[in-house]
């Protein structure tokens, strides 16, 4: 996640894309593997690291949802079709 961290910069000068979902695959490797260290030792900072984890993960996949959502209302997730050659 500290990776993506120094991503939001540029994505703040960018802007949401739907390209943006491919983020998730990380976030959600990284939320699940804390949880499998945490049961493996009984150390209370990673107990904290896997919850922190897994609410940054859900947070950053509503934020993802959600920026979907909005590209989804404003016609703008997909781009415009181009007509063929033939269709002119």
């Amino acid at each position: 996640m500290l990776g993506y961290a120094r991503l939001i910069p540029w994505i703040a000068k960018h802007g949401f894309s739907v390209s943006y979902w491919s983020f998730t695959f990380g976030a959600t490797a990284l939320a699940s593997a804390t949880p499998r260290a945490a049961g493996k030792t009984e150390d209370p900072a990673i107990t904290s690291l896997a919850i922190g984890l897994f609410v940054l993960t859900n947070l950053t996949m509503l934020a993802i949802l959600a920026g979907t959502a909005v590209l989804t209302g404003s016609g703008s997730l997909l781009p415009a079709t181009v007509p063929k050659p033939e269709d002119k």
